[in-house]
């Protein structure tokens, strides 16, 4: 699941929804990751993750809390011990707190962290720690001197972390915070990692970067508390990958020996040099590839094994950024139409150019179609008289698997439109739409500038 962009107060509850269930996902990916790099895969993983409830303080997956309507109370992700069908304090290895504050701290000094959220953590974790010391477990109890809290919004994050002894904690049932706060103040020692980037703008953790390093860190630690050190150690690990590393330079080698054994030696990779060489490599001839060039005359077939059908160029427009032409079908001369021709996917490499011309037909192709099923349709918006792909000419030797041939032009999309009139872009670039007509057709659909627009 991939985190949204961005996490604020005003967002709405399907994008919060979205990043309680990617924050449950990086967790166990997380805690599961750790688990069989240094554990080993033989034993199961004894983790799962779940969200809290604020008003019960039970543990629900974010899923099943979501469908239930209880979306707005969930306060903390947390990764359990399974121990138990639903969870309780002391069984908590580690929690994260989705805030959205924590993305603001990227930009500022990394010793400033707001006081009410790191606060609002250091209550957390001691509410862990007093569970822990409570547990008839002595594995949880000798482990309830020190916890690890996650501060993270939709893209960065952060690590807490409380330590201290429980036993000269004074407490007052009647001034339980006040006893909290003295005891966090005069007993504990708090550590607060900076704020650093966990999520890309894609939604994608960053595994690779300090700021999700440092959370997995303090996850692996979490992990150390109750399972004690791993199977493999992280000396083992950096060993294994030097070991592989020396095995793929040998392997470079002995193909580069090869190589030269076999007149390749103007590559020159037999060299171990750690300088840049310049390397004089031999032009290679290419045979120009059969570009599609469409001019008023031209006709053009499209299809597939059951229908095709045939369009004459009429005439040649230019709109700036994507080709259109004014053609007629085969079968009725007399009937005006406006045809898109998109790239062949076999030129999208190349240039952005091309890929912009494949990306703008499909797109309107399936806007269009979309419109068709659904049953939006306007004299002033164009219909779909026809789409697919041209029929090029010789035999196209499409594999059955699916895909395109070795010709040029194959699968290149087509979308043939009705009515023929002005393009957005056209009228706006003129003046010919006013700014008042121009956000009234906002309000009822998003144009793309290509569409023609029926103008009486």
């Amino acid at each position: 699941m991939r985190m949204p962009n961005a996490l604020y107060a005003s967002t709405t509850n399907a994008i919060e929804a979205t990043a309680h269930l990617g924050i449950e996902d990086f967790l166990h990916a997380g805690v599961k990751g750790l688990w069989e790099t240094f554990w080993g895969q033989d034993v199961p993983m004894p983790f799962s993750v779940a969200s809290i409830h604020s008003s019960s303080s039970k543990f629900y997956p974010a899923e099943k809390a979501i469908a239930s309507g209880k979306l707005e109370g969930l306060c903390a992700t947390a990764i359990l011990l399974k121990r138990h069908a639903h969870g309780k304090w002391d069984q908590i290895l580690e929690l994260a707190l989705l805030r959205p504050v924590i993305g603001t701290l990227s930009a500022q000094q990394s010793d400033q962290h707001p006081s009410h959220t790191v606060g609002e953590a250091l209550f957390f974790a001691l509410r862990v720690l007093l569970s822990r010391s409570l547990s008839r477990s002595t594995t949880i109890l000798r482990n309830s001197n020190c916890v690890f809290v996650l501060l993270v919004d939709s893209q960065y994050g952060g690590v807490v972390k409380l330590e201290g002894d429980l036993s000269k904690l004074d407490f007052d049932v009647n001034n339980v915070y006040e006893c909290a706060a003295d005891w966090i103040k005069m007993h504990a020692k708090v550590s607060v990692s900076p704020i650093d980037r966990i999520w890309n703008k894609l939604g994608n953790a960053n595994w690779g970067d300090i700021g999700t390093l440092q959370v997995l860190l303090a996850t692996f630690h979490s992990m150390v508390q109750f399972f004690g050190m791993p199977k493999y150690s992280l000396e083992d690990l950096a060993t294994e990958h030097g070991s592989r590393l020396q095995y793929r330079i040998t392997e470079r080698e002995l193909l580069d020996i090869h190589a030269k054994e076999n007149g390749f030696s103007n590559l020159q990779h037999g060299s171990i040099s750690p300088e840049i060489v310049e390397v004089h490599e031999e032009s290679v001839k290419t045979e120009p590839r059969e570009t599609l060039k469409l001019e008023k005359g031209s006709v053009i077939w499209l299809g597939d094994s059951n229908w095709q059908k045939g369009f004459q160029i009429n005439e040649v427009l230019t709109d700036g950024e994507l080709p259109l032409y004014r053609a007629f079908p085969v079968e009725e001369p007399g009937k005006d139409l406006l045809l898109y021709v998109g790239s062949s996917p076999s030129l999208l490499e190349p240039a952005w150019e091309d890929m912009n011309q494949w990306y703008q037909v499909q797109r309107q192709t399936k806007i269009l179609t979309l419109m068709k099923q659904r049953g939006v349709s306007s004299k002033y918006l164009p219909q779909v008289v026809a789409s697919g792909r041209i029929i090029h000419p010789g035999q196209c030797n499409k594999p059955s698997t699916g895909g395109n041939c070795s010709h040029s032009w194959c699968g290149t999309p087509i979308l043939v439109t009705s009515p023929v009139g002005e393009t957005v872009s056209y009228l706006i670039t003129n003046g010919l739409f006013s700014p008042r007509k121009l956000s009234g057709v906002a309000m009822i659909v998003c144009l793309p500038l290509q569409w023609p627009l029926h103008r009486e």
